[in-house]
């Protein structure tokens, strides 16, 4: 027996919980050092092994838009971080601010979305 177009759908675990890890430990403002880069390189890579583990597990369209944003986010800010600190321009905030506002955008489009539903349709 076939069937066709039979999509089995489980449930993922993945709440604000796991975003907690994620959080950059960063505030506008803020000097911007090693221990800075430190903690966002640590965000970017717990939030993109998660981001890769929902992606291969069929997510749907608008979760993987939103996960796919927030991980660019966080490569941009991490990025930045270290164009900064690899220039001793530690003081520079406004070096890294364009990207720390992006970074809460989309935190904040990703948080709603799972303050939204209880769980994650796979």
């Amino acid at each position: 027996m076939l069937r066709i177009g039979v999509k089995i759908m489980k449930k993922i675990d993945f709440t604000m919980a796991d975003l907690q890890p994620m959080s950059l430990g960063y505030e506008e403002g803020q000097y911007v050092t090693r221990e800075v880069l430190k903690r966002a390189e640590k965000a970017y890579q717990y939030f993109h092994n998660k981001y890769l583990e929902l992606v291969a597990s069929g997510v749907e369209p608008e979760l993987r838009d939103l996960l796919i944003s927030h991980d660019a986010s966080l490569e941009d800010f991490v990025g930045r971080v270290r164009q900064v600190v690899k220039l001793g321009y530690y003081y520079d905030s406004m070096g890294v601010f364009s990207v720390y506002l992006e970074y809460n955008d989309t935190y904040a489009e990703l948080r709603d979305y799972l303050n939204s539903r209880g769980s994650i349709d796979v």
